[in-house]
C-alpha cells in the first residue's frame, strides 16, 4: 500500500507536468505578443513620419502656391504698394497675403475635419478603419495639388504662358483655382480625420487601454501613456524636419517633382496600414456614443426639473439620468458624459495658443522671405530650427528635467507648464516684432545692407525684393516656440487622452483641433481686421502690406502678444477651475 506521502509526490509531479504545456503556451504567446507590440510600435512611426512629410509638404509652401495660382487676379487686402515684377512692371505680383490666407484655410479646415474624424473614429468606424478611410483621402488630395503644380509650371512664363493662351483666361483661371480649392480641402479633410485618430490609435499599440477607467483604475499607466505621446511627437517632428530642410527646398527649385512627393509620402504611408493589419491592435467602436452623449444631457437636464422629483444641491443634473434616479442610463455613460463636459473647457485655454502658433506657418514664412537668405536654403527651412529643437528636448524634459523637478519640488501641474509654454510663445512674438523693426530700419538703402534679390521660386515667380539681415537672426523666434510646444502642446495632448473617457478618446482629439481650429481662425480675422483699420488709419499704408518693407508689420506681432497676455492673466484667476489632480 502506497504511504500519503508518496501519492502527494506523485500527484505533484503530475501537475507539475501537466502544467509544462501550459506554461509554455504562456510564453510562447507572450512571445508572440511582444513581437505584435514592437512591429505596430515601428509601424505606427512610420505612418506618423510619413503622413506628417506628406501634410507639411503640402503646407510648407502653399503660401506661394496660392499667391501664384492668384496672380494677376483679386487682391483680397487692400495695400497701395505699386508692382515688383521685374519684366513688366504692369503686371501686378503676386500677393503673399492670399497666400496666407490659403494657409490659414488649410490649417482651419483640419481641425474642422477632425471632429468628424473623431465622431468616426469612436463610433461609426474604429480608428482603424478611419486612419484608412483618412489614407485614401489624402492621396486623392495630394494626387491634385501635384495636378495644380504640373498644370502651373505646363504654363510657364518663359514660354508665353501656352496652356493659359489655348484655354483662355477664363477657363484656365477656374480650372487653376478648383484645383487649388478642392485640393486644400481634401487634403485637410484627410489630414483632419487622421490627427484626431492617430494619438489614441498609437497609444493603444503600446498601453493596454480596454480596461475600465473609472475611479482612477486607469492612475498607474499614466507613464507609458505620457512616454507613448512623447515618441509619437518626437518622430511628428522627424517628418516635419527632412520636409522643411529637404522637401521645400527641392518644390522652391524643381516645382512639380516637389510637390508630387506628397502624394508619394502618403502612398507609402498607406501601405502598413492595410497590409499590416494582423500586428495592431483593433478597437471595437460604440456604435451609439454619439447618441449616448446627447440623449445623457437631454434627459438629465429634463429630469432635473421635472416636478416632485426631489433634488439634491449635491448631484450634477446629468446624475439624473442614471437609473439610480429614474434615468435609463449606467453609472458609467453618465460619468463618461460629464467627464468629457468637464474637458472641454479645459481645453479651450490652448485656442489663443493657437492663433500665436498658426504665426510660424504663415507671418514668420513672409517675413523670410525679406530676408537673406542663401540659395540652398529654402525660405520654410526655417521652421526645422523648430523641429529640431523639439526633437532634442524631449528626451531631456522626460528623463531629465521633469524627474529631477519632481525629486526635489514634487510633480509639475498642467496648468503651471501650460503657462511656461504661453509666456514663452508671447516672448517669441516681441522677438519677432523686434526683428521686423530692424529689418524694415535695415531695408532703407542709406544702410546699405538692402539687396535686390529674386526669390527663387523656380520660374514660376518672377519677382524681386528688397532683402536685409541674414536669415539666421530668424531662429530664436522657431528656438522659443518649440520650447512652448514641449510645455504646451504635448500637455495638451496628453490631456485630451487621459482625461477623456474610453468611449470619446477620438471625439476628445478632435475637440482639441476645433480648439485649434477657433484659434487659426482667429488668426485670420485678427489679420484681416488690423489690416483693414490700420489701411484707413494710416491713408493706404497699413501694417501688413504685399511689400513688407512699406508696412509695419511688427505692430501686428505685438497685438498677438499682448491676446496671449490677457489670455495668461486670465488663466490665473481661473486656475483653479482648469487644475487637475494629477500630474500629466
Amino acid at each position: 500500500m502506497l504511504s500519503p506521502d508518496y501519492i502527494r509526490f506523485e500527484e505533484s509531479v503530475a501537475s507539475s507536468q501537466a502544467s509544462k504545456p501550459l506554461n509554455s503556451l504562456t510564453t510562447s504567446m507572450k512571445f508572440m505578443e511582444d513581437k505584435r507590440k514592437k512591429y505596430s510600435i515601428h509601424l505606427i512611426c512610420l505612418i506618423v513620419i510619413l503622413q506628417n512629410v506628406s501634410d507639411f509638404s503640402v503646407s510648407a509652401n502653399m503660401v506661394w502656391m496660392a499667391s501664384i495660382v492668384g496672380n494677376n487676379s483679386w487682391t483680397w487686402l487692400p495695400c497701395k504698394q505699386g508692382s515688383n515684377n521685374i519684366d513688366n512692371p504692369a503686371i501686378s505680383r503676386p500677393s503673399t497675403a492670399e497666400g496666407a490666407t490659403a494657409t490659414f484655410s488649410y490649417y482651419l479646415l483640419i481641425a474642422i475635419f477632425s471632429i468628424i474624424g473623431g465622431y468616426l473614429g469612436d463610433t461609426k468606424l474604429g480608428r482603424y478603419k478611419t486612419l484608412k478611410l483618412s489614407l485614401v483621402i489624402v492621396i486623392l488630395g495630394t494626387a491634385l495639388y501635384a495636378s495644380l503644380a504640373i498644370v502651373l509650371q505646363a504654363n510657364d512664363r518663359s514660354q508665353g504662358f501656352p496652356i493659359e493662351s489655348y484655354m483662355g483666361v477664363t477657363a484656365y483661371n477656374t480650372l487653376v483655382y478648383s484645383l487649388l480649392f478642392f485640393s486644400i480641402v481634401i487634403c485637410a479633410a484627410g489630414s483632419g480625420i487622421h490627427c484626431a485618430n492617430i494619438i489614441p490609435f498609437g497609444v493603444e499599440q503600446f498601453v493596454d487601454v480596454q480596461t475600465e477607467e473609472e475611479d482612477g483604475e486607469q492612475h498607474g499607466q499614466y507613464t507609458k501613456i505620457s512616454q507613448a505621446i512623447h515618441l509619437l511627437y518626437f518622430v511628428r517632428n522627424f517628418g516635419c524636419f527632412f520636409t522643411f530642410v529637404a522637401i521645400s527646398s527641392l518644390q522652391e527649385h524643381k516645382w512639380s517633382v516637389g510637390f508630387c512627393m506628397p502624394f508619394i509620402c502618403s502612398v507609402i504611408s498607406a501601405a502598413p496600414l492595410f497590409l499590416g493589419k494582423k500586428y495592431f491592435v483593433v478597437n471595437v467602436p460604440r456604435t451609439n456614443a454619439s447618441s449616448l452623449f446627447v440623449n445623457v444631457i437631454k434627459e438629465g437636464y429634463k429630469l432635473s426639473r421635472v416636478t416632485g422629483i426631489a433634488v439634491d444641491s449635491n448631484l450634477h443634473y446629468l446624475d439624473y439620468a442614471r437609473r439610480d434616479y429614474g434615468g435609463n442610463y449606467d453609472r458609467e455613460d453618465v460619468n463618461a458624459v460629464k467627464r468629457l463636459l468637464k474637458l472641454i473647457p479645459k481645453l479651450s485655454i490652448y485656442m489663443v495658443y493657437f492663433l500665436l502658433y498658426s504665426q510660424m506657418h504663415t507671418t514668420f514664412y513672409i517675413q523670410g522671405l525679406f530676408m537673406k537668405t542663401p540659395p540652398y536654403f529654402p525660405y520654410a527651412g526655417a521652421e526645422g530650427i523648430n523641429n529640431i529643437t523639439i526633437m532634442l528636448l524631449i528626451p531631456l524634459v522626460i528623463f531629465k528635467v521633469y524627474p529631477y523637478w519632481r525629486r526635489h519640488y514634487g510633480p509639475l501641474s498642467p496648468i503651471l507648464k501650460s503657462q511656461v509654454g504661453f509666456a514663452l510663445i508671447a516672448l517669441s512674438m516681441v522677438v519677432a516684432g523686434l526683428l521686423e523693426y530692424f529689418r524694415i530700419l535695415h531695408s532703407d538703402p542709406t544702410y546699405n545692407e538692402a539687396a535686390k534679390v529674386r526669390l527663387h521660386f523656380y520660374s514660376l515667380l518672377e519677382i524681386t525684393v528688397n532683402q536685409s539681415l541674414d536669415f539666421y537672426l530668424r531662429f530664436p523666434q522657431y528656438f522659443l516656440i518649440a520650447i512652448s510646444e514641449v510645455f504646451v502642446v504635448i500637455v495638451a495632448l496628453k490631456l485630451a487622452y487621459i482625461e477623456a473617457p474610453r468611449q470619446f478618446k477620438s471625439v476628445s482629439m478632435g475637440i482639441l483641433y476645433m480648439f485649434n481650429a477657433l484659434g487659426t481662425l482667429l488668426a485670420a480675422a485678427v489679420l484681416l481686421l488690423t489690416q483693414l483699420i490700420t489701411y484707413y488709419a494710416f491713408d493706404g499704408h497699413g501694417w501688413i502690406c504685399q511689400d513688407l518693407n512699406a508696412g509695419h508689420m511688427y505692430y501686428y506681432f505685438y497685438t498677438v502678444c499682448v491676446l496671449m497676455v490677457v489670455n495668461m492673466i486670465v488663466l490665473c484667476f481661473k486656475s483653479d477651475s482648469y487644475e487637475l489632480d494629477i500630474s500629466i
